[in-house]
């Protein structure tokens, strides 16, 4: 049997040379939303001029070039070690197959509303390996893994702190900067504690790439700006950052599913340079009470932190908003 057109392949033989995303979707089988966000990555070929709907139209040829520069090619399945019935994690399926873990953790979001969905994960975030290697070796997706004709080579002793495919409580705690009890709370709220997949050992476990999205939904992880050094190092321990310098493509489109851009959006950049705010504004902008606000600052003066500093108004006490949101949402030490 043949081996199916690449990706590339599938866009060079499209029927006109300038492609709308629509025709992408025809050509390549990808879901309008995973094509969608390939035409946002910086290195997309920039569109040819709008049709007279306003439309935005790709020119085919480059975008076929593209797709050869960036998709996987395929993988044979008879040179990945392991048993067809072996559960394995995100990062096994990484070290198995070759490849960095960056360029496995995005693919079960990525393809999810594909016509060939990555294969799903048990309670325990654990995926058939057998699934796996079937998908791998059929798939040549953007940000699959690189083919290889040897054996891939033993993973290297890890030399920082290894990568999970989990969180746990304690980790929701760093994530979110609330207290064990606050925490213990929070995870008991409906939305929240159905998407447990079990305990490991005695610690109740949650799967990352389910639970992330609804701590932002939540107001729980900041929308843009600068994440804390406790966030920050989380996702990186979780492989959605990396431990130095900028985040993947791959990484800051999975990011942005989530809820995040570093960037921030038009409404908090009008934020930030908006007027003095009273302490019950900055509580209905950080999704928090009051008495949140209050014990934060107490806690932070305590400790002997710098506070932001109230200005006294006509109308009463009020804070920068700037200023308070790098107070409530410190940058993370780099």
């Amino acid at each position: 049997m043949a081996p199916a057109p690449t990706l590339a392949e599938r866009l060079a033989a499209a029927p006109s040379d300038s492609l709308s995303v629509a025709d992408i979707v025809s050509a390549t089988g990808l879901s309008e939303s995973t094509v969608r966000r390939l035409t946002k990555d910086p290195q997309w070929p920039g569109p040819a001029v709008p049709d007279d709907q306003g439309e935005q139209r790709f020119p085919r040829e480059a975008c076929a070039a593209w797709m050869r520069d960036h998709q996987a090619t395929r993988i044979n399945v008879e040179e990945l070690p392991g048993a067809d019935s072996d559960r394995v994690t995100i990062t096994e399926i990484a070290n198995r197959a070759g490849a960095k873990r960056g360029s496995i953790s995005p693919l079960p979001a990525l393809y999810k509303d594909s016509n060939d969905p990555f294969p799903a994960a048990d309670a325990l975030g654990t995926y058939s390996w057998g699934e796996v290697k079937a998908w791998l070796s059929r798939r040549s997706g953007r940000t699959g893994p690189r083919g290889s004709t040897e054996a891939p080579a033993p993973a290297e002793a890890p030399t920082t702190t290894p990568v999970l495919d989990v969180l746990t409580t304690a980790m929701i705690e760093r994530l979110t900067g609330r207290s064990k009890e606050a925490v213990k709370t929070l995870v008991r709220r409906p939305e929240v504690a159905d998407l447990s997949s079990g305990k490991v050992g005695r610690s109740r476990v949650w799967p990352a790439a389910t639970l992330l999205p609804v701590l932002w939904q939540l107001g729980y992880m900041p929308e843009s700006g600068p994440l804390t050094t406790e966030q920050t190092a989380v996702l990186v321990e979780l492989g959605y950052l990396p431990a130095k310098g900028k985040p993947t493509p791959e990484q800051a489109a999975v990011l942005l599913e989530f809820g995040y851009d570093p960037k921030g959006s038009v409404e908090h950049r009008a934020w930030l340079a908006g007027p003095p705010r009273t302490a019950t504004e900055l509580a209905a902008h950080y999704g928090v009470t009051l008495s949140a606000i209050s014990q934060r600052i107490s806690r932070a003066q305590k400790a002997g932190q710098a506070v932001p500093h109230p200005i006294e108004t006509e109308d009463g006490r009020r804070y920068d908003p700037k200023a308070f949101d790098a107070f409530w949402n410190p940058p993370a030490a780099r």
